[in-house]
């Protein structure tokens, strides 16, 4: 992954502890790629980690040392996708082709088995190896787990057409979300629950033509990401369901990403 690729994200470990995901931000945006349905994981565990789980000292240049031999003895077009590093251990993960070589015949996992054996010997750091079928790259589209898989592809989709659209994606503003209620009651309760979230209403329960009634709620956010962004809606949907409506999604305005103009003029031709 080159440096200006890499998107970071530290998170909470259920049991304590720290990790630190880092992963391609123009691969998360374009997967699953159909050419590269398998997937490698090479797993280091560090000897002493700090007191939150991380590598530190000499161990950080020894696995430093680990990911150059790594990428050396895969194949090309092997698709470095994301690391993630807490728990003691450190962990690369890659896509590659279903077949290797010349020929393109030869199964990855066989072709090489050497090589990676190779790498696990030249460490004194313990190494695994993992293999798994995962043409839809779950492991990458998968990084921040959800207990609502379809809402997090809608979130992502929106961030993803976004930041195509050159959005400038960190920018802080508002966002807007909108849900349906069967009756009166159940949206006013929606509309004064989600005040504990800091949510201000857009005005009170609208009737629709449907007969429905619809509540509209916004909050300033510090970023639109969908790691930030995702949990929020969550939040919102939860108190939805609770009084019995249906979440309609979330929406803000476009901030473009401006990029200045050159400091010196054109060269004389």
């Amino acid at each position: 992954m080159k440096k200006d690729e890499i998107e970071q994200q530290p998170l909470n470990l259920p049991g304590g502890g720290k990790a630190l995901i880092e992963w391609c931000r123009p691969l998360w945006m374009s997967a699953p790629d159909a050419r590269r349905p398998l997937r490698l994981e090479v797993t280091a565990t560090v000897a002493i980690p700090d007191a939150i789980g991380m590598p530190e000292g000499p161990e950080l240049t020894t696995l430093d040392n680990l990911e150059f031999k790594l990428g050396k003895a895969l194949p090309g077009g092997a698709e470095h996708v994301m690391t993630v590093t807490g728990g003691g251990e450190r962990t690369w993960v890659y896509y590659l082709k279903a077949a290797v070589g010349l020929l393109k015949k030869q199964d990855p996992r066989e072709a090489l088995a050497p090589a990676l054996a190779k790498l696990a010997a030249s460490t004194e750091l313990p190494v695994r190896v993992e293999w798994a079928d995962d043409p839809g790259w779950t492991r990458l589209l998968g990084i921040f787990a959800a207990h609502d898989p379809a809402q997090w592809k809608e979130d992502r989709a929106l961030f993803v057409h976004m930041l195509k659209a050159s959005d400038a994606i960190r920018s802080r503003r508002v966002v807007a979300h909108r849900a349906f209620f069967p009756d009166r009651e159940g949206c006013r309760e929606f509309l004064r629950d989600v005040r504990k979230l800091k949510f201000k209403a857009d005005g009170g329960p609208k009737e629709t033509s449907t007969g429905e009634f619809v509540g509209l709620v916004e909050r300033l956010e510090p970023t639109i990401e969908t790691w930030h962004l995702h949990p929020v809606v969550l939040s919102v949907k939860e108190i939805v369901l609770e009084h019995g409506g249906r979440y309609h999604g979330w929406e803000t305005e476009l901030i473009p990403s401006l990029v200045p103009p050159p400091l010196t003029g054109p060269r004389p031709q």
